[in-house]
């Protein structure tokens, strides 16, 4: 018996049998798994009492594991909420894990303004002034520019609405109504709002039922060319909607429906949405199977699945699961509104649980390319010489132009996947001029000092050997152990014997090599390794470009201005949408944005000179 497991063995006699959360750390302290009990000590010692006896993953868990922790909560629902934010947080790598993290987009009306409009979003925030429709898998920028055709709804910015003194080209092919101008009643375009969410809540019939009213009425008043702008819409409306298939007209509630299919290390998830009795899309998703009890699978996917996106009134799913009404409890919670888990039966709900079924078996049945990329892991391990196959990779690159508006991206991969919310953009703040080393000595310090996020498997470094040992140095200095290397890109050279270019094959270095590794240019580990470092030029590339723009507006056109310094700066472009509506606005509309007199006075000034210069 270990020393480690002994030691945890002890303290397990002292756990209290109360419910909490308890994690597990590895001999570097990385949380390597975090769950939660109705009573920890009796959990607990489920794991370690005969540690040869877990299955899978749990056993190969348990060897790594040195040290457990726990925290104590009132109530098992407490304990799940708890259990839910650190993993969020930690993404530990022997809980499930949701491969892809990239919410489907909503349509959502913001109803801050007394003239609201339609938006597209991936971000769900609560909010009594926001109402979201949705999700859509597919087509939500047609429908999108379909709201706005056929509704003749506003879909300009707040800084254009404020600023407009006429209407603009909208209004004049009949796409709007031009409420900036007051050209349409708030009532009037309330009316509009409320067709257009009845068509986005499938209600179709209701919606037709109302514009034949409307179109009657406009009719008999003699208001022709209303009744003919109506009954265009009725049109477009039958045209969009003629193709979809009511599949459950007697539920007009928000419901997703759930299907899974497990085989030996993966589960395969597929959601149905139904939306007003329609199916409105699907979603699928694939998780590697946890360590920890079997009945925690579901309830942590289902969280993670409705963590970031709009929870549904209803959730079907096929079989019963612990912990379902704590979890029911906990989304409604988040939600606003009860929320119904339900294990459905009867000839229609199970014909719609079939079908999520079904979609899940196809999608495993075709998941060579899922598998192939856990081979690119394990043939990296091998070829990098690690402990264990990186599941989690991260990405350095520096962006400069001649040591200015330098920019250093890192970049997050979890299961070969970009995860973006982990991506961070650095701005050196020690270096003077072009010192790409300095920088990355400097960043490598400042993202894995203590504290901060948890480090990755792998650290690739965009560069060479110089590149790779300033990280190195700096990782030496924090006394952090994270296995790192660096990907040089091609040179270009002249063939000895001939007149063409030849490129040289991307080198690999690893610390206390001299000579760069041998990958194969086709190779599934060397595809991951220019994917991550790719990703990584992509951003930093991209932060340096900002950096340059923003630079370029302070030294621009409003530098000079007495009253104007670079936060006003700022908050001006941002509140009038840019130097477009800089230009636009008039004094009225400058001196509301909180510009000195004498300084709109001079904006002014400039705008009438630059636009005389450009007639000329």
């Amino acid at each position: 018996m270990s020393e480690s497991l002994a030691r945890i063995q002890n303290q397990i006699r002292e756990w209290p049998a109360q419910p909490g959360v308890y994690l597990m750390r590895d001999s570097a302290s990385r949380i390597l798994y975090v769950g939660k009990a109705k009573n920890l000590r009796n959990r607990i010692r489920s794991y370690f009492q005969n540690p040869d006896a877990n299955e899978g993953k749990t056993r190969l868990l348990v060897k790594r594991v040195t040290e457990v922790e726990f925290t104590v909560t009132p109530s098992e629902l407490d304990a799940l909420l708890l259990e839910c934010t650190l993993i969020k947080k930690h993404r530990p790598r022997y809980n499930i894990r949701l491969k892809d993290d990239k919410n489907f987009p909503y349509v959502v009306l913001d109803f801050t303004h007394p003239f609201p409009v339609f938006h597209i979003t991936r971000r769900v925030v609560l909010s009594p002034n926001l109402r979201y429709f949705g999700p859509f898998s597919a087509g939500v920028n047609e429908i999108s520019r379909f709201l706005a055709k056929t509704f003749q709804l506003r879909d300009c910015s707040e800084a254009k609405y404020r600023n407009r003194t006429r209407p603009c080209l909208n209004y004049e092919i009949g796409t709007c109504t031009a409420p900036c101008v007051g050209l349409v009643s708030q009532e009037s375009y309330a009316r509009q709002v409320r067709e257009a969410t009845l068509f986005l809540k499938g209600r179709k019939q209701e919606l037709i039922r109302e514009l034949k009213a409307e179109m009657a009425t406009a009719s008999r008043g003699m208001e022709y060319e209303r009744a003919k702008t109506l009954r265009d819409r009725i049109v477009a409306v039958d045209k969009l909607t003629e193709k979809q298939n009511a599949v459950l007209t007697e539920r007009q509630k928000d419901i997703d429906i759930l299907g899974s299919q497990a085989e030996g290390e993966e589960i395969q998830w597929v959601i149905l949405y139904l939306r007003g009795g329609f199916l409105a899309g699907r979603r699928a998703a694939r998780v590697t199977v946890p360590a920890g009890p079997a009945d925690e699978a579901t309830v942590s996917f289902l969280e993670q699945l409705y963590a970031d996106s709009l929870v549904p009134d209803e959730i079907w799913i096929a079989a019963e699961f612990t912990g379902r009404a704590d979890l029911e409890a906990l989304l409604g919670q988040r939600a606003g509104k009860p929320v119904r888990i339900l294990v459905k039966r009867g000839e229609k709900p199970m014909r719609l649980l079939g079908m999520a079924q079904e979609n899940a078996r196809l999608l495993l049945e075709q998941g060579a390319g899922g598998r192939a990329a856990a081979s690119a892991s394990e043939e990296l391990r091998r070829a990098l010489d690690l402990a264990e196959a990186p599941h989690s990779i991260e990405g350095m690159d520096v962006s400069n132009l001649q040591g200015t508006s330098p920019s250093v991206a890192v970049v997050h991969f979890a299961d070969e996947r970009p995860l973006k919310s982990r991506y961070r953009t650095y701005h050196p703040r020690t270096v003077d001029g072009q010192n790409d080393f300095a920088m990355l000595h400097e960043v490598v310090l400042r993202r894995y000092r203590a504290g901060a996020e948890p480090p990755p498997d792998l650290l690739l470094i965009d560069g060479g050997k110089g590149q790779l040992n300033a990280a190195l140095a700096a990782l030496e200095e924090l006394r952090v152990q994270i296995p790192i290397c660096a990907l040089a890109k091609s040179r270009a050279q002249r063939a000895f014997t001939r007149k063409e270019i030849v490129r040289s094959e991307e080198r690999v270095f690893v610390p206390g090599r001299k000579n760069p590794l041998a990958l194969k240019e086709n190779s599934a580990a060397m595809h991951l390794l220019q994917r991550v470092r790719d990703e990584a030029h992509r951003f930093s590339v991209k932060g340096h470009r900002s950096r340059r723009k923003k630079a370029a507006l302070e030294d621009g056109f409003l530098s000079g201005i007495r009253g104007i310094g670079p936060k006003i700066r700022i908050r001006l472009l941002r509140e009038l949408g840019g130097m477009e509506g800089l230009r636009a606005a008039d004094l009225a509309a400058l001196r509301a944005a909180g510009v000195p007199a004498a300084a709109a006075m001079e904006i002014r000034r400039r705008v009438e000179e630059s636009s005389g210069a450009g007639e000329e």
